[in-house]
C-alpha cells in the first residue's frame, strides 16, 4: 500500500479502534462494579449476570451480523453499539452509586442482568461493526496484522476496565463523601 493509503487507513482505524477498546472497557466493568459491591454481589450473582450477558452477546450475533452485514453496515453499527453500550453502562455506573451509597434495596442480579444483557446486545453490534469495516481496509495477506490490532484493542479495553475502573473504585473509598 502506498504512504496515502496507510495515512488514511490509520485515521480511519484509530478512533474505530479505540471505539472497540471502550467497548471491550465496557464488558468487562461488571469484574470492577463486583469490586466496588463487595458482599452485596455474591460469586453467584456474578456468575448469573456475566452468563445472561454471555448469552445475549452470542444469540445476538444471530441477528446484528445480517443486520450490520446486509442493512446497516459497519460504521453505523459502531455509532449504534458506542452510544448504546455507553449509555447502558451510565445506567450500571448509577446502579452501582445508588446501591453502594444511597443504599438502594433492589434484587441485584436482575437489575444487574437486565442492564448487562442490554450492554452485551450493544456490545455484540461492535464486534460485528469492526469486522465489517475491516474488510475493506485489509487485504487477506494481512489477517494477521489485523489479528494483532484486533488483539491489541481487546488488551487495551481489559487495561481501562481493570487499571482506571480499579482507580477509580479506590479513590471513591478513600473519599466516599468527594466529589463524583
Amino acid at each position: 500500500h502506498g504512504r496515502k493509503f496507510m495515512v488514511r487507513r490509520f485515521i480511519n482505524w484509530f478512533p474505530l479502534g479505540m471505539t472497540y477498546a471502550f467497548l471491550c472497557m465496557g464488558r468487562y466493568n461488571l469484574i470492577v462494579s463486583k469490586d466496588a459491591l463487595g458482599t452485596l454481589m455474591t460469586k453467584q450473582d456474578l456468575g448469573i449476570i456475566f452468563g445472561v450477558g454471555t448469552w445475549v452477546y452470542a444469540l445476538s450475533f444471530l441477528i446484528n451480523g445480517p443486520l450490520i452485514d446486509k442493512k446497516l453496515g459497519g460504521k453505523r453499527g459502531i455509532i449504534i453499539a458506542a452510544v448504546g453500550a455507553s449509555v447502558v453502562n451510565i445506567a450500571l455506573g448509577v446502579l452501582t452509586y445508588l446501591i453502594v451509597v444511597k443504599h438502594l434495596k433492589v434484587h441485584l442480579a436482575l437489575s444487574f442482568s437486565l442492564l448487562y444483557a442490554a450492554n452485551m446486545y450493544f456490545q455484540s453490534y461492535g464486534a460485528m461493526s469492526i469486522i465489517k469495516v475491516k474488510a475493506y481496509w485489509f487485504h487477506v495477506r494481512e489477517r494477521g496484522v489485523f489479528g494483532a490490532i484486533f488483539g491489541t484493542l481487546i488488551s487495551f479495553g481489559v487495561y481501562f476496565a481493570f487499571d482506571w475502573g480499579a482507580s477509580i473504585v479506590a479513590m471513591k473509598k478513600e473519599n466516599p463523601t468527594g466529589p463524583s
